[in-house]
């Protein structure tokens, strides 16, 4: 053996310790299975905690159907397996028609995204036609609360209008429901509104705020306490067993700071595994909300951009050692939560231990 670790001159890597070899980290694959597809970044509601409102949102130009068809094919040629079609608001894109027929034909497995503004019977039967089975539209709480949230008059309505309109097509709805200090103690009543006036959604899924977009702001004025966030599952498991609905926690959370009985509803992130987002320009992010980029992919293949710009994301370096090595394995939570001046960080309910990369509290 020389001083290396070879024999012979062929090198031998050194033997993994016990901690190094008990680490998690995340699977990496060639390209994302799902992407958020971010066809236009143009919406007509401004909701107060928007993660895209840093652009304003109803000022900006729409993308030409050119450069969305690319994006299209660059997808394809990852082998993406679904597309989600998303904004901004997908459906007051002008040429939302033929990108759907586009897609379709490129053989994607299709849903979207939407605030339900626009969508009627017509749009519904547009969308079965090409091949779309389920999608999700925003709901952020009862009338008056969600108006106050998306400050346009009337967008309740829309919203719910859109969403009979996709399940008596036969498209099933899953609620996007963002958590905010005025909302989090009203889901169980949003979901027993909808029950009552025959509203036949799939399911509810609650996200987190975060400090991206309009939010970022005045965060320390808005973001809600772990207490908050803690008093969000007994909610969930009433709808589940009261009202029939699954109701489930869609994004990433430290399951080390939730009661065992409730792990199985969190959701929980895939990004930069088997969920990325695309926007507007072709850029590549992991999540949805998170700033930044890791390439366009109208200049480098997305399986590039995957494969070697996200390595040390899915590795879990930059998560505390704790994290690292625990066996629920959650991610260490959202690492949208706390803006740390990258893409990624830590949770923000998760203190920093001493060691890895980080030996101070960041967002705690």
């Amino acid at each position: 053996m020389n001083r290396v670790g070879g024999v012979n001159g062929i090198f031998a890597p050194p033997t993994p310790t016990l901690q190094e070899e008990t680490m998690n980290e995340l699977v990496s694959l060639k390209s994302p299975i799902s992407v958020n597809f971010e066809v236009t970044p143009v919406c007509d509601l401004a909701c107060e905690f928007c993660f895209n409102a840093e652009m304003e949102c109803k000022k900006l130009n729409h993308s030409p159907l050119k450069r969305v068809m690319s994006i299209l094919n660059k997808l394809a040629e990852a082998e993406v397996f679904e597309v989600r079609l998303f904004g901004g608001e997908f459906f007051v894109y002008p040429y939302w028609r033929e990108v759907l027929e586009y897609a379709d034909k490129l053989d994607f497995f299709l849903s979207f995204v939407s605030n339900g503004t626009h969508v009627n019977a017509k749009v519904a039967q547009e969308l079965v036609a090409h091949r779309i089975i389920g999608g999700a539209i925003s709901l952020h709480g009862t009338k008056e609360i969600h108006e106050n949230i998306t400050q346009v008059d009337g967008s309740f309505n829309t919203a719910v209008n859109g969403m009979r309109a996709c399940v008596e097509n036969g498209i099933g709805i899953s609620v996007l429901y963002t958590l905010t200090r005025a909302n989090h103690l009203s889901i169980f009543d949003t979901c027993r509104w909808l029950k009552e006036n025959g509203v036949g959604i799939d399911e509810i899924n609650v996200g987190r705020l975060t400090p991206y977009g309009r939010a970022k702001s005045d965060w320390e004025q808005v973001k809600l306490s772990l207490h908050d966030y803690l008093s969000v599952f007994p909610q969930l498991e009433r709808i589940r067993n009261e009202l029939g609905i699954l109701a489930s926690f869609g994004d990433a959370f430290p399951l080390c700071l939730l009661s065992a009985k409730y792990h199985d509803y969190v959701i929980g992130c895939w990004q930069g595994t088997g969920f990325g987002h695309i926007d507007h320009l072709g850029n590549v992010r992991s999540c949805s909300i998170a700033k930044g980029s890791y390439g366009n992919i109208l200049e480098t293949p997305l399986t590039k951009i995957w494969i070697e710009r996200l390595a040390h994301f899915r590795s879990l370096k930059w998560l505390p050692i704790k994290c690292q090595a625990c066996d629920n394995f959650c991610g260490g939570g959202c690492s949208a939560s706390c803006y740390d001046g990258g893409m990624y960080a830590p949770d923000e309910f998760i203190r920093q231990s001493k060691g890895g990369n980080h030996e101070r509290q960041v967002c705690a």
